[in-house]
């Protein structure tokens, strides 16, 4: 008898909702994001106020929000779609910009219509 599994199911290999419809990796992504977005008028409230605990305080204000209001933009965006349709459509349109981070040079970013005919003259080839 094999002490190991030889077939995973898909769905428990699948990430766990975690919070608001996201998974670990989005709540993660969102949090990061508030906090960043936050420190700057937090920044701002700490040199208006001259109290620096407003740094902290409001970045994670953000934080939260964050995660609360966007819960349910990510559940809107990512209905009916696989789980890795965030990342690639990040992914794509980074590509499409000229950044090209995470594999992003692998993505095919031509638009413009395919042929499936050969050409009359092939560059390099006999005609």
């Amino acid at each position: 008898m094999a002490n190991r599994l030889d077939f995973l199911p898909t769905r428990l290999n699948a990430a766990p909702v975690v919070f608001r419809g996201m998974t670990g990796h989005e709540v993660g992504m969102m949090a990061l994001g508030g906090l960043a977005v936050g420190l700057l008028p937090g920044a701002i409230g700490a040199w208006l106020l001259g109290a620096i605990a407003m740094v902290p305080t409001v970045a994670f204000a953000c934080a939260g929000m964050a995660l609360y209001f966007g819960g349910a933009v990510m559940r809107r965006l990512r209905r009916g779609r696989p789980a890795s349709w965030l990342y690639r459509s990040l992914q794509f349109r980074l590509a499409r910009q000229g950044i090209r981070l995470w594999g992003g040079d692998t993505l095919i970013t031509r638009s413009g219509p395919y042929s499936r005919r050969r050409m009359r003259y092939q560059p390099g080839g006999r005609p």
